[in-house]
C-alpha cells in the first residue's frame, strides 16, 4: 500500500472520529439502532486478521453486508423477544442459523423428485478410473532413484517420506487421496495409472522436482456409486436451498425493520447490497 493511500485512510479515520460526517461516528442505522463506525472497524480487523485501514474496499464492502445482516438479525430477535443469553452479539454461524430459524422458520428440504432426477442424471455419466496415491517429492533424479530403491526394499513409506520428501505433507506420508485419471499433467497421469495397487513408480519429473508415487488402490472406470452420488446431491441441494431461504429471510427482515447507510461517513467506497442511502419498510 502506498504512503499516500495510508495517509488518506488515516485522515479519513480522523475525519470520522471528529464527527465531520454529521452523525457523530454513526455510519448506519438498523431499525432505530445506530451503529458506530469504530465497532465495524474492529469487526473488519477481527474478520481479516489485518488492520482495517489496509483491507480493500471490495472485501470491506462484503464484510459490511455481513455485519449489517447480523445486526439486522439481532434487532429483529430483540423485537420478537427471543432469548439471546447464549446467542450474543458475537454471532457465529451456529448462532446466526439458530436465530434465523426462530425468525423465519427452518429452511425447506429439497423434494425427493428433484433429488431422484439429479441422481439419475449423474448416474448416466461414466466416472473415470481413480487411484489412491501417495508420493515422495525430491529435488533430483538421483534422489528419486534412492527413494524408490528404499521403498522397494521394504522400508516404511512414512519414514522415507519424512526423511527425504519436501512435499508440504511429507510428515504425514505424502498422502494425495483419490485422483481421477486425466486430472494430472500427462506425464504424471501416465506414470500413476500404469501402476497396479501397491506398486511404486519410476522417478517422474514434474514442475516442482521428481516424484516417486505409490498407488494404494485402483478403482476402474464405470458408473458412479449410487450411495455417494445421493449423499452429494442431497448435500448440494440442501445447501443451495438454505442459502436461497436465508436470502429471502434477510430481505423480509429488511422490509420490516429498515436499514439506513450513510455512505459519506465511510472511509471506503461502499458497493454492497445496502449501498443506497436508505432501505426502509
Amino acid at each position: 500500500m502506498s504512503v499516500s493511500y495510508r495517509l488518506c485512510l488515516c485522515l479519513a479515520a480522523l475525519w470520522l472520529a471528529l464527527g465531520c460526517g454529521g452523525h457523530e461516528g454513526e455510519f448506519a442505522v438498523v431499525g432505530d439502532q445506530p451503529l458506530e463506525i469504530a465497532d465495524f472497524q474492529e469487526y473488519v480487523s477481527e474478520a481479516t486478521g489485518e488492520p482495517w485501514q489496509g483491507v480493500s474496499a471490495l472485501v470491506t464492502s462484503r464484510l459490511l453486508d455481513q455485519y449489517l445482516d447480523r445486526q439486522l438479525i439481532l434487532v429483529a430477535a430483540g423485537r420478537r423477544g427471543l432469548a439471546l443469553e447464549s446467542h450474543g452479539a458475537s454471532l457465529g454461524p451456529a448462532e446466526v442459523q439458530w436465530l434465523l430459524d426462530e425468525l423465519c422458520g427452518p429452511p425447506p428440504e429439497p423434494g425427493q423428485e428433484i433429488i431422484d432426477q439429479e441422481i439419475a442424471n449423474r448416474l448416466d455419466v461414466t466416472r473415470p478410473a481413480r487411484a489412491h496415491v501417495r508420493q515422495v517429492l525430491v529435488d533430483s533424479h538421483e534422489q528419486a532413484i534412492i527413494v524408490r530403491e528404499r521403498l522397494i526394499s521394504g522400508e516404511d513409506f512414512l519414514q522415507v517420506s519424512r526423511e527425504m520428501s519436501r512435499a508440504p505433507n511429507a510428515a504425514d506420508g505424502g498422502e494425495l487421496g483419490f485422483i481421477d485419471q486425466g486430472s494430472l499433467p500427462q506425464e504424471i497421469d501416465d506414470g500413476v495409472f500404469a501402476l497396479e495397487a501397491g506398486a511404486f513408480s519410476e522417478p517422474v519429473p514434474g514442475p516442482s522436482g521428481y516424484h516417486v508415487f505409490q498407488v494404494l488402490e485402483v478403482v476402474p472406470s464405470g458408473p458412479p456409486d449410487r450411495t455417494e452420488v445421493e449423499l452429494a446431491v442431497r448435500d448440494e441441494f440442501s445447501r443451495q436451498m438454505a442459502r436461497d431461504y436465508t436470502s429471502r429471510c434477510i430481505q423480509k427482515l429488511v422490509s420490516e425493520i429498515g436499514i439506513k447507510v450513510y455512505g459519506k461517513n465511510m472511509w471506503f467506497p461502499y458497493t454492497g447490497r445496502y449501498s443506497e442511502d436508505e432501505i426502509n419498510a
